[in-house]
């Protein structure tokens, strides 16, 4: 349930990146880093889903 939780997480934290680089309240260059968490992030909620919780 953590590896959810955690893998939510950061892909709502890429998608506000995102929405603050798109409004220019941020430097548009820290896109790419949204780019990473939201794969990242989605890959850990899935290995999250199908495994086991000790």
């Amino acid at each position: 349930m953590k590896k959810i939780m955690f893998g939510n997480s950061l892909m709502l934290l890429g998608i506000a990146i995102m929405i603050l680089a798109g409004l220019e309240l941020i430097y548009i260059g820290i896109m790419w880093a949204s780019f990473l968490l939201i794969p990242v992030g989605f890959i850990m909620a899935v290995i999250g889903f199908f495994s086991k919780d000790s």
